[in-house]
């Protein structure tokens, strides 16, 4: 009995420890979110489930997340801080490298931030981020929550298309 209860301790202090270095993600699955995070309820169902089908098909081709976040509230944190803070402990990210970009909309101050990691960053230079916002922050600005995302979604979508021939969207591509 002793030797039982001293394996079954063994193996559940060892076990979590493997999986962290194999890669397996140490978050709790209670804050593995999905890739379209509606808490400002910006978006009816139907366009949010449309939404998450079409991020779902884009980071799982492209192998990497695409996210979009609305909140209310940044909790006193800037944007770009909420943003990475968000992406970093709510179990995003593709791959080794953590791959992938998070847009985040909060209501309370109309405010916005993109975060990249891993292959995010390559595939999204700063020109890229740059053009990506002249297109979408129109319709986000006017309201237009679900045109603005399906135009986030589309041009993320080409842009890592483009970043994988070896030239991503840049001021000379």
């Amino acid at each position: 009995c002793s030797f039982l209860l001293t394996a079954v301790f063994l193996l559940t202090a060892v076990l979590p420890a493997l999986a962290e270095q194999n890669g397996t993600s140490s978050i709790p699955e209670s804050r593995q979110l999905p890739r379209v995070v509606d808490d400002a309820d910006l978006l009816d169902d139907f366009e949010e489930d449309k939404l998450l089908f079409r991020l779902n098909d884009i980071s799982e081709r492209q192998q990497c997340d695409v996210v979009i976040v609305t909140v209310y509230s940044l909790d006193g944190k800037s944007a770009e801080a909420y943003a990475d803070d968000f992406y970093d402990y709510n179990g995003y990210g593709m791959g080794s490298g953590d791959d992938g970009i998070l847009l985040l909309v909060s209501t309370e101050y109309r405010d916005w931030a993109l975060t990249t990691y891993g292959y995010g960053m390559t595939a999204f230079t700063d020109a890229g981020i740059e053009h990506i916002v002249e297109r979408f922050k129109p319709d986000l600005s006017e309201g237009n929550y679900a045109d603005a995302f399906e135009c986030f979604a589309k041009l993320c979508d080409k842009y890592l298309s483009q970043a994988k021939t070896g030239a991503p969207y840049d001021t000379g591509n």
